[in-house]
């Protein structure tokens, strides 16, 4: 019955990795999908993101609802979604959030030039990034009086499972509102997904979003 299943805010990072937390979390939640990346440079990479995200959408219609750029549920998602994207608010927020690395500098500008010279993964600056993209689903959830909230980033190799959960913690409480962990990388899940996406040609990205991480 899925009016008897929680109630699950998912926030989503891509088509790709949305594809085995959709199949498989329906089945226990009531899911509704949240998109929110302001790191994916550049806008014309966004656009294609989003679309093979649409792409999924309409590919597997049903036991789910959508929350849109404004936290409001809606019954399908349009091309307006676009104009969402600001350039500047990754940089903004990786300025705003520094204290989650306990990084201290004068400005944005001295904070920006230390990170484009930052080369490894899973740097201070991938650390806000993971704390901006979960804190705000947990607002989202709050707002919408959801009580979980968890994101597909959990899927992706490129990603540090320790790190999100560290940040998910956090943000939970700071929010009131529970994060969920899940091992989306057990039983075959990258083999899945990627039968899935060549099936159904959906476009699979070759790097993280922002443009430090295209090196």
């Amino acid at each position: 019955n899925q009016i008897s299943r929680p109630k699950l805010l998912l926030h989503i990072c891509c088509a790709p990795d949305l594809v085995v937390p959709l199949l498989d979390l329906k089945n226990y939640f009531q899911l509704y999908l949240y998109w929110y990346n302001p790191n994916i440079q550049p806008y014309s990479e966004y656009q294609k993101r989003y679309k093979e995200y649409i792409k999924l959408l309409n590919l597997e219609k049903g036991d789910y609802k959508l929350v849109d750029s404004e936290w409001n549920v809606v019954e399908k998602f349009e091309d307006k979604m676009f104009n969402t994207y600001d350039k500047e608010e990754f940089f903004d927020k990786l300025y705003e959030y520094r204290h989650i690395v306990n990084y201290s500098c004068e400005n944005k500008n001295e904070l920006l030039r230390d990170f484009a010279q930052m080369e490894e993964k899973n740097s201070p600056r991938c650390d806000i990034c993971y704390y901006m993209r979960l804190l705000e689903p947990a607002l989202v959830a709050k707002k919408l009086w959801i009580k979980y909230f968890t994101t597909t980033l959990l899927i992706s190799p490129k990603k540090s499972v320790e790190k999100l959960d560290k940040y998910g913690k956090l943000v939970a409480s700071q929010t009131q509102i529970k994060y969920l962990t899940f091992d989306f990388r057990k039983n075959n899940w990258f083999k899945r997904a990627s039968e899935y996406t060549t099936q159904h040609s959906i476009r699979r990205q070759n790097y993280c979003g922002c443009a430090w991480s295209i090196r």
